[in-house]
C-alpha cells in the first residue's frame, strides 16, 4: 500500500510497531468505541508470532466484546484491502475462551486456504462445544471442500471434510444452524448423497433447513433444481427469495432473467444487489440489456458499482457467445 493510499483511508503512513498498539488497546473499552482506531487496524496486519507474544498479555485482558469488535473491524478492512493479513491473530484467537471470539476469528480467515487452517476448522467443527463456533467452522469448510473438487488440496483432507460435514448434517442432535451449514458446505462437493440431502432438507418443513437447501442448490451448479428455484422467486418470504436469487446466478438459470430484472427495481436493497449480481453471472443479451438500462437511471454510488461489475461479467459471457463458444444466451 502506498503512502497516498494509506492516507486516503485514514491509515498511518507507516506500520505501527507492537509497542505502539499496547496503549491504544489499554486506553479504553474498545467495545464502546464507535470505530476501532486505524492504527490498531493497520498495526495488527502481518503481525508475526514474536510480535503477537508482546501483545498477548494486553490482548488477553480485553473483554470478549472488545476482542470481537476489533476482529470484526479487521475483517471489514481485509475485505476492502486484500494486502492486509491478519492470519496470525486469527489463528491465535481460535483458542480464545470466548465462543464469540472464536467464531469471529474463523470469519477473519476467509482468505486462508492452507491445510493448517483447514485442519483447525475441522477440529472446531467436531469438538467445539459452542454451536455458533461449529456453524462458522462448517460454513468455512465449504471453500476447502470446493478446493478438493479441483484437486488443490490433498484428497485425504477433502474426503475427511466431506465425511465430517455429512455426519454433522445427519446428526439430529446438532442444532438446526449446524445442520444447515454442514449441508451448505457439503454441497460444494460431488458426494453422491448431496442431491438427496438437499431435497430432504428442502421438504423437511424447517425454515432454516429450507434456506440451507436453496443455498446448496446453487452450490451444486446443477440446473436440475430449475423448477424449485423459479418457484422460490415467487415466495412471499424474502429470505427464501434472496437465497433463490443467488442460486439462480450460480446455476446460471436463464429462465430467471426476467424475474430477476424485476427484483433489481425493488425496495429491498439486499435483494436488489443480489439480483444485479445474479444477472451478471447468468449473462446473455437480455441480462445485459436489463443491467444497461438500470445503469442509466442509478444515482447511488454503491449500486452503480455493483451494476458495473455485473455488466462486466455479463459482457464477458456475451463476448464468448459472439465467438461461437458454448454459452447459453437465454
Amino acid at each position: 500500500m502506498t503512502e497516498s493510499e494509506a492516507e486516503a483511508i485514514g491509515l498511518p503512513q507507516s506500520k505501527p510497531a507492537p509497542e505502539e498498539l499496547i496503549p491504544l488497546l489499554q486506553s479504553a473499552d474498545l467495545s464502546s468505541q464507535p470505530v476501532i482506531p486505524a492504527t490498531i487496524v493497520y498495526g495488527l496486519s502481518d503481525v508475526t508470532a514474536d510480535e503477537f507474544r508482546a501483545l498477548a498479555p494486553v490482548w488477553a485482558s480485553l473483554p470478549a466484546l472488545a476482542k470481537d469488535k476489533v476482529l470484526r473491524a479487521l475483517n471489514e478492512a481485509s475485505e476492502v484491502m486484500f494486502e492486509l493479513n491478519y492470519r496470525e491473530i486469527a489463528l491465535r484467537c481460535l483458542c480464545d475462551e470466548s465462543g464469540l471470539v472464536r467464531a469471529t476469528a474463523i470469519e477473519l480467515l476467509w482468505a486462508d486456504e492452507s491445510a493448517e487452517t483447514m485442519r483447525k476448522l475441522m477440529d472446531l467443527a467436531e469438538t467445539d462445544l459452542d454451536s455458533a463456533v461449529k456453524s462458522s467452522a462448517l460454513k468455512n469448510l465449504g471453500r476447502f471442500i470446493l478446493l478438493g473438487e479441483y484437486g488443490d488440496i490433498p484428497a485425504e483432507l477433502a474426503a475427511r471434510a466431506q465425511e465430517l460435514t455429512l455426519r454433522a448434517h445427519r446428526d439430529e442432535g446438532q442444532s438446526v444452524e449446524v445442520r444447515r451449514r454442514a449441508l451448505e458446505a457439503l454441497a460444494n462437493s460431488s458426494h453422491g448423497a448431496v442431491n438427496e440431502l438437499i431435497h430432504a432438507a428442502y421438504t423437511n418443513g424447517n425454515h432454516e433447513l429450507k434456506l440451507g437447501a436453496i443455498f446448496a442448490m446453487g452450490r451444486t451448479c446443477n440446473k436440475m433444481w430449475r423448477n424449485f428455484l423459479l418457484a422460490e422467486l415467487e415466495n412471499a418470504d424474502s429470505e427464501c427469495v434472496f437465497e433463490a436469487i443467488r442460486a439462480c446466478g450460480q446455476v446460471q438459470l436463464g429462465e430467471a432473467v426476467q424475474r430477476l430484472g424485476e427484483y433489481t427495481l425493488g425496495d429491498d436493497q439486499e435483494i436488489q444487489l443480489m439480483a444485479i449480481w445474479s444477472l451478471g453471472e447468468i449473462g446473455g443479451k437480455r441480462a445485459f440489456e436489463i443491467l444497461a438500462r438500470l445503469e442509466e437511471n442509478v444515482e447511488d454510488a454503491g449500486l452503480a458499482n455493483a451494476i458495473d461489475e455485473a455488466l462486466d461479467a455479463a459482457g464477458f459471457s456475451l463476448s464468448f457467445a459472439a465467438l461461437g463458444l458454448d454459452l447459453d444466451d437465454d
